[in-house]
């Protein structure tokens, strides 16, 4: 089934220096995660475009504008590469693209031409095999070949031609403001500013013309189309349409009240995230063995506890559980919940032994246990079999689940004895001190069970495992002489009324499905029974693929409260 298009796009206003990429990976993160394919278009970072100007005028005070037209592209350039970067950094299958190779024809001339063709079968086939596309916005080729920007603010225009072309299901321009005001909300005045639901072009062109580019307006009046403003992780927008204008009511929102149980790897990284959106999130608390160790790190002191009981003084909005194995964790997670409060968990095992019990305690209460991070790190795995699920009977799922088993795998294929492959793993951060979990199977055995639970609607009730020992390691290294690979292969299928499940270790073919993923990478293909397939594959160990799926799940957790 083809999935949807959104077209998003980032700006300066709200990529303003580096360390705002983050959040436009997460901005994207949220629509892959929602089964979305993503087209994001990119303006230079900040002041890029004025400094690169200021520059050339250094040299000339008249540059020449073909000249010109290269150095301020390549502002863009160095965006949609830096956010690329960021995305795979957080496991999620991207790729850049230039718009000379979707062949963006543009006219005009070398500072304010308008868009005309582009290759949009060039862009579906890319979509296939990379489902979120980073293109540089602003530019595009005229049929000389020469490089024509699309006049100030030109990355609007880039998204909504791009949209239209492509026929997205929804283009999502992204700014510093939550939508169109009938007045500047930057700006103090008696009666607090109007937001707009909805704007007809005509409206638009009045009152946005600073907002978005009056030529991208002028574009979707031409075509018909529409167009959404809105800020990072909003749950509404103002749309740009053909309908009427009206008005909404002016939102407001608050900060969640967050504590945090464990400050390991992952851990650490969401404090970090959250410590960059104070807007969102104010982080209470959080447990710790060594305090000490945090407090070098930059972390307040009065925010470190090391008693279990110290944490019910606070009455948080939400509870992130980055803590391994079951205790503390399962009397935590079942305290808050039963208390009201929503929990976040990346604690595989607890949710795979108590996943059913806290879920029932938290609908009885009126809390929400979320756990995306659980499974698969920042491959959206749960949410991917769940809709699987939703759209007919499943009929067999088979996955890579474990990012350290893979690693070491292809360590060992490389000549690696499975020792050294440990050391490695470790050095990278893909694997504990004690790595027996991951070596046994275990760790994927509970994977799997969260999955099929999703799946199928039950969990097997057994699973037969295998170990990855020095044997296995030797049988990579024959795997990659005869040009296969070996991986550990989680299945699970229905034969009859009954799940069967299993661990194993198979030899799969170099260029293959599995045989594509490597180091920490994981993958799931899910078969249906009607005979569809799915497949979703990304990092699936690391701190930031999974904090960047716990980091999902806790703003799932502020629009549902805001």
């Amino acid at each position: 089934m083809q999935k949807e298009i959104i077209v998003l796009k980032l700006g300066s206003s709200v990529l303003r220096t580096q360390q705002d990429i983050p959040n436009a990976v997460h901005e994207i993160y949220r629509w892959y995660r929602a089964g979305m394919q993503v087209i994001a278009v990119v303006s230079a970072i900040g002041e890029t475009t004025d400094n690169l100007i200021a520059e050339a005028r250094e040299l000339s005070h008249l540059p020449e504008p073909w000249a010109t037209a290269e150095l301020l592209a390549t502002g863009e350039r160095a965006s949609a590469a830096l956010l690329t970067v960021a995305l795979d950094r957080c496991g999620i299958p991207a790729r850049v693209v230039d718009p000379r190779e979707i062949e963006l024809s543009v006219a005009g001339s070398a500072r304010d031409s308008d868009p005309a063709s582009v290759d949009v079968a060039r862009l579906h086939s890319l979509l296939l095999h990379h489902p979120v596309l980073v293109v540089p916005g602003f530019f595009g080729a005229g049929s000389d070949g020469r490089t024509r920007l699309l006049g100030r603010g030109g990355s609007d225009l880039s998204a909504v031609f791009l949209a239209e072309k492509v026929g997205a299901a929804r283009c999502r321009l992204i700014k510093d403001v939550d939508g169109v005001y009938d007045a500047d909300p930057s700006v103090p005045r008696e009666r607090a500013p109007l937001r707009f639901a909805a704007l007809t072009y005509k409206d638009a062109l009045r009152v946005a013309g600073r907002l978005i580019q009056p030529k991208a307006v002028s574009y979707l009046e031409g075509h018909g189309t529409c167009a959404e403003v809105a800020a990072f992780a909003r749950p509404y927008q103002s749309h740009v349409h053909a309908g009427a204008t009206t008005l909404s009511d002016t939102s407001t929102s608050t900060p969640l009240r967050v504590v945090l149980l464990g400050l390991g790897t992952v851990g650490f990284g969401v404090l970090q995230r959250l410590r960059a959106n104070p807007q969102h999130f104010a982080v209470q608390a959080a447990l710790v063995r060594n305090p000490a160790k945090y407090e070098a790190l930059g972390v307040p002191i009065r925010d470190l506890m090391t008693d279990t009981s110290q944490l019910r003084a606070f009455q948080p909005d939400v509870v992130v559980d980055a803590l391994p194995g079951l205790a503390p964790s399962r009397q935590l997670v079942d305290y808050f919940l039963s208390a009201g409060v929503d929990v976040v968990s990346a604690n595989k095992s607890l949710i795979a032994e108590y996943g059913e019990a806290l879920a029932a305690v938290a609908a009885e209460r009126g809390s929400t246990l979320r756990y995306s991070a659980s499974v698969g790190g920042g491959t959206p795995m749960i949410e991917s079999i769940s809709r699987a699920a939703a759209n007919g009977p499943l009929a067999a799922m088979a996955a890579v689940l474990n990012g350290t088993c893979n690693f070491v795998l292809d360590c060992c294929s490389h000549g690696a004895t499975l020792e050294d492959a440990l050391v490695q793993a470790r050095q990278r951060g893909f694997a504990e001190e004690d790595p027996t979990d991951d070596l046994s199977g275990q760790d994927a055995v509970r994977k799997l069970k969260i999955l099929t639970k999703h799946g199928f609607g039950e969990m097997p009730q057994t699973v037969g495992t295998q170990a990855l020992d020095e044997s296995v390691a030797r049988e990579a290294r024959e795997a990659s002489v005869s040009g296969m690979s070996l991986r550990q292969i989680s299945r699970a299928r229905r034969v009859g009324d009954r799940i069967l499940g299993s661990v194993k270790f198979e030899r799969v073919a170099a260029g293959s499905t599995f045989g594509n993923l490597h180091e920490e990478q994981n993958g799931l293909e899910i078969q249906g029974e009607d005979g569809s397939s799915n497949f979703v594959q990304g990092r699936g160990a690391g701190r930031w693929p999974t904090t960047e799926a716990v980091l999902a799940d806790l703003f799932d957790a502020w629009r549902s409260r805001n």
